[in-house]
């Protein structure tokens, strides 16, 4: 367990500097931007988040599972070669068909001039093909640092991009910056994967094709599964843009990113590590417990995340508001309606890669499959009968907490963690942080001043976490190792 943790914190701590100066961003980029710019950029991450998972045919996944090296360098360069392929079948199709397809694009989204970005998406389809075939062979080789490196360039230079005088107001400036902050963050991993060059002298077009056969069910199910997971987020950006306006989108999209960015920051170190640690305990390559590894997780996401939850719930419309200007008062009402679903899907984050560990490809693709078509269905309900957005995302969030609650549940009974022993873990550090959070609330009631309630918060934070490190000695190691990090990096 103490590799597993100091592997968590170098990708943590390693990028935990430059993530909170990508948040502290924000507040300049929604001062340049309007909710419209954002609306129709979030569009476009939408799209080619839905033609990235196409360009891999969701091989990347098969990279951490290889017993053999020479195996895993093979599905490394045919995932590569599937996403070169794929950005180039696009680039073609952008290129001779444009009219076509901004007809297409103007029709289901009721938007006009946001096709003229679709020269693009090639290049980004590109770029977070590679970002992500990258991260699975750095992770299967533990190079965990090199991996960290990469997000603190992905998210500097995205935002700073965005930034950048010469860009005009619009969403171009928002799209080329976000394209390139992924073109640099591949580079710098290339960097890393140079050192196996004499692995990838092995590789063979005979290999590839047996790799491709042998971990078939990847694009069979997982990559279909992945999809319906990728489009499930990006269903609110469709159809709020096809019932009400590209602005209710760049309020969902601000929300959601504000949230998902520190939580995503977490979730995704933990997961990439997760994954490879269980990979080597299934093969055999590594002692340890899967239930134990499983289950102590899974209480340490419920004890990191429920409290900043709490807090959002109370103070959602005025953070928003004094962070990111009055023009973004309805993003922190969305952020209210949201956080339920966001904290559910932070737990299972993680732990949803025991889908892969052990090959549930059609029950992940069933799943996901129903979420899709039950969030469709909530938001169009909302869309048709109801004139109020905020309306639609109830029943999206809803939706979401219904199943996540489902899904959480199947992941942990696959390694035998029952379901009243997570349940009584996650009501057990709900209670502690809604007990804590009465002071933030009361001020709220009486209104008080916004300054104040904030330093309540602020005050209460510390609290909290203190109430949780004495409770829990490994978090109490973690989180010491984690200052002792960045006390280093200093």
């Amino acid at each position: 367990m103490s590799n597993f943790i100091g592997n968590v914190l170098k990708l943590v701590s390693g990028s935990v500097a430059a993530q909170i100066l990508g948040i502290l961003l924000v507040p300049i980029v929604t001062r340049i931007y309007s909710p419209d710019d954002m609306g129709v950029f979030q569009l476009f991450v939408a799209v080619s988040g839905i033609l990235v998972i196409f360009s891999t045919f969701s091989y990347q996944f098969a990279i951490m599972l290889p017993k053999s090296e020479e195996d895993s360098a093979n599905v490394f360069f045919l995932s590569s070669i599937l996403v070169t392929f794929i950005s180039i079948l696009i680039a073609v199709a952008v290129i001779i068909f444009p009219e076509d397809i901004e007809h297409i694009i103007e029709y289901i989204f009721h938007t006009k001039g946001s096709s003229k970005y679709l020269i693009y998406l090639p290049a980004i389809v590109f770029f977070n093909g590679l970002f992500f075939v990258q991260n699975y062979w750095l992770s299967r080789k533990l190079r965990f640092g090199v991996i960290a490196g990469s997000r603190v360039l992905n998210a500097l230079s995205a935002k700073v991009l965005q930034l950048i005088p010469f860009w005009t107001a619009s969403p171009l400036g928002l799209i080329v910056g976000y394209t390139l902050g992924y073109g640099l963050a591949d580079l710098s991993m290339l960097r890393g994967v140079k050192e196996d060059f004499k692995v990838f002298r092995k590789i063979s077009v005979k290999k590839m094709k047996e790799m491709a056969i042998e971990y078939k069910n990847f694009p069979l199910f997982s990559s279909w599964s992945t999809l319906a997971n990728t489009i499930s987020p990006q269903v609110p950006t469709f159809l709020l843009a096809y019932f009400y306006s590209t602005s209710v989108v760049g309020y969902f999209s601000l929300a959601n990113q504000v949230v998902n960015m520190p939580m995503g920051l977490v979730g995704t170190a933990i997961q990439q590590v997760f994954f490879q640690k269980i990979s080597e305990v299934k093969n055999g390559n590594s002692s340890g417990d899967m239930k134990a590894i499983v289950s102590e997780v899974y209480k340490k996401l419920i004890l990191i995340g429920i409290f900043p939850m709490i807090l959002l719930l109370i103070l959602g419309e005025e953070i928003f508001t004094f962070a990111f200007g009055k023009n973004w008062y309805v993003a922190g009402t969305y952020v209210k309606i949201l956080v339920p679903f966001i904290f559910l899907v932070f737990l299972a984050l993680p732990i949803s890669t025991l889908y892969s560990i052990f090959e549930k490809q059609k029950v992940w693709f069933t799943y996901s499959t129903a979420l899709l078509i039950s969030r469709f269905v909530a938001l169009a309900i909302g869309g048709i009968y109801a004139k109020s957005a905020e309306f639609s995302l109830c029943l999206f969030s809803f939706t979401g907490v219904i199943f996540a609650l489902w899904n959480n549940a199947y992941l942990l009974n696959l390694v035998g963690i029952s379901k009243r022993k997570s349940l009584e873990i996650l009501i057990k550090y709900t209670a502690i942080g809604a007990v804590i959070s009465i002071p933030v609330i009361l001020l709220e009631m009486l209104s008080a001043n916004f300054y104040i309630i904030i330093l309540t918060a602020i005050i209460m934070t510390p609290i909290y976490y203190g109430i949780a490190l004495r409770d829990d000695p490994t978090f109490k190691k973690i989180f010491s190792a984690f200052l002792v990090n960045i006390k280093n990096r200093t």
